[in-house]
């Protein structure tokens, strides 16, 4: 959509949200009114090139070298009009646009997670191969008051007043409870034109998955995730309530996952896995193989926070080892049963806490390894994967950080500067915990030691 036609359609436009996302998936940008717009669009948007290399806290990580070594410069955010739209929860009409970083000479700025989903499509299409996409998203929705312990809780249902603390997977009644909310969240998806499709009531209180249906375009496949986010957690408080994508928020409950669903085109657009038996397809089997070898190297990625971990927990559909399988929903690769034009993979690993474009790009990049490489994977597991003995994912953040900073394959496709990066802001977010005093530690030692 054009900027005149948006206005054409939008009169009243009082302010428009600039956005460019860290390597966190955090919104930072600018707010600027009308009359700036065009130039905006003409020549870019300046921006730190720091805002880059931020911790989830939001603090400049000055081991990247992207801070105040170097000066603290600016680069150009260009915006991309796929994503101009509405934003219908603000009171002050206001529109949006995702935008990606250059620098000065026009070169895309590698750090930028959206620039990676670029490139990986890239590789793809040098190949004469298009991949088509779709992103699931789990989540929990939160009461806002604490217990009197301060502990998170599930909401109240707004249908019968009372706080649910079962576990009703796929129950019709939950999606009822909080019917109003999901018809926000749709209505909203529409004005924005995401492609939002099914609604689930997930393994624990409070928590559901929307899932978006799949694009042939990947990048906007992954605006349309973030946007979702923002659209949930405007909703959310809409409804007096707070939506989180923690990926662990209660240690006794299921964690929140992003499942990640790619299946790969020709350039007559034919299903390139869709030929004969799963098992026996060679492109299929060389972008699993591809995934499986380097899993445990992108696991940080993945997995990118301290909570990330806590997710990792058998019997509770998290894959926790390197394998695959065909219909089986405790592998971290799963090829789900459908007609042979619609045979994908599903990748499991990532959390709902993951940048779905750091994420995307981990899982192309692999998977055009896989084919570069003519890789081969092991057998497909059946049954209940985790009584079988298979490499194990890094369980702390650390081991997984370890492993990604060794990575020849991460190191190449991203290219060093980013991961370089990446790592050093996870470093500083993992430093800052461990010198963290928690309740925990009081329980423990304040009275007995």
């Amino acid at each position: 959509m054009s900027l005149a036609s948006f206005l054409e359609q939008y009169p009243n436009i009082e302010m428009f949200d600039l956005i460019q996302f860290d390597l966190n998936g955090v919104a930072r940008g600018k707010r600027i009114k009308p009359d700036s717009i065009e130039g905006v669009l003409e020549h870019g948007m300046n921006i730190p090139f720091s805002v880059l290399a931020l911790d989830a806290s939001g603090e400049t990580v000055e081991s990247s070298e992207l801070g105040l070594q170097i000066g603290e410069p600016d680069r150009v955010c260009k915006a991309d009009l796929n994503t101009l739209a509405i934003c219908p929860w603000q009171s002050q009409p206001t529109a949006q646009l995702l935008f990606s970083m250059y620098d000065y000479e026009g070169k895309p700025v590698m750090v930028d997670p959206r620039n990676q989903v670029k490139r990986a499509v890239e590789l793809f299409h040098s190949m004469g191969l298009r991949p088509v996409v779709a992103l699931e998203l789990e989540f929990y929705l939160l009461d806002k008051k604490r217990t009197k312990k301060y502990a998170i809780q599930p909401p109240i249902s707004p249908r019968t007043g009372k706080r649910e603390e079962s576990t009703q997977c796929h129950s019709m009644l939950n999606l009822d409870d909080f019917a109003a909310f999901l018809q926000d969240v749709d209505d909203y998806c529409n004005m924005q034109g995401v492609p939002a499709d099914t609604a689930v009531s997930e393994y624990a209180p409070g928590q559901f998955e929307i899932n978006l249906t799949h694009h042939d375009d990947p990048l906007l496949a992954c605006d349309h995730a973030v946007m979702l986010k923002r659209i949930i957690r405007q909703v959310a408080d809409k409804h007096d309530m707070q939506a989180t994508f923690m990926a662990k928020p209660y240690s006794t409950r299921s964690g929140s996952g992003l499942h990640i669903h790619v299946s790969v085109l020709d350039e007559k657009g034919n299903n390139v896995f869709g030929e004969g038996d799963p098992k026996e397809n060679p492109l299929l089997r060389q972008v699993v193989a591809g995934l499986l070898a380097t899993m445990q190297e992108a696991t940080a990625l993945l997995c990118p926070n301290i909570n990330s971990y806590r997710r990792l927990q058998p019997n509770l559909y998290v894959p926790m080892y390197v394998n695959w399988g065909i219909d089986n929903r405790t592998v971290a690769v799963r090829i789900p049963n459908s007609q042979p034009h619609a045979r994908r993979i599903e990748h499991r690993v990532a959390g709902a806490d993951a940048n779905p474009y750091v994420a995307l790009a981990t899982v192309l990049f692999a998977m055009y390894q896989g084919i570069r490489d003519k890789m081969t994977p092991p057998d497909p597991q059946d049954g209940n994967t985790f009584q079988v003995k298979n490499p194990r994912l890094p369980n702390r953040l650390p081991d997984a950080l370890a492993q990604l900073r060794g990575s020849k394959t991460f190191k190449q496709l991203f290219g060093e500067e980013f991961i370089k990066v990446y790592t050093a802001c996870k470093e500083q977010e993992l430093l800052k915990f461990e010198q963290t005093v928690t309740q925990k530690e009081y329980d423990f030692y304040l009275n007995r030691l």
